[in-house]
């Protein structure tokens, strides 16, 4: 049977594919009004998403990816990028949240920058897309 054109083999791909729309709706619309590209007004909570719930949204997501890496067929392009990513997306998520526990005392001053963690959170959600939209 002819695979071509095959889109949301599995379950995991249609929710992978989802999550990563809503994950970089979330990231990208408010980042291109910051950035003056779209002129749309959002409400506030939107454009000045809580640090607090924003690391959780990265360690989370970040998380998502390299599960997603690791169900992804070993032998696909994608299988070690899912997971090298996704790690480090993880741990720049889970920084913070170690910093805010009083587990750790490393501070990172660019983390502290809204316009990086919706970039982060836009880069996992492009790669939830990507991840979605695999044929295997």
């Amino acid at each position: 049977m002819d695979k071509k054109g095959i889109v949301f083999t599995r379950p995991r791909d249609t929710v992978s594919f989802f999550v990563g729309v809503v994950l970089a709706a979330l990231g990208l619309i408010p980042l291109l009004i910051k950035l003056k590209v779209l002129n749309w007004t959002l409400p506030t909570f939107m454009m000045n998403l809580p640090f607090s719930i924003a690391i959780w949204i990265i360690a989370v997501a970040g998380l998502y990816v390299v599960i997603d890496g690791f169900i992804e067929p070993p032998a696909h392009n994608l299988h070690w990028f899912l997971i090298a990513a996704g790690i480090v997306l993880f741990v720049v998520g889970l920084l913070p949240l170690l910093k805010q526990f009083n587990v750790i005392s490393l501070n990172l001053p660019f983390l502290s920058n809204l316009v990086v963690y919706q970039t982060l959170i836009t880069v996992e959600g492009i790669l939830l897309i990507v991840g979605g939209l695999t044929e295997h």
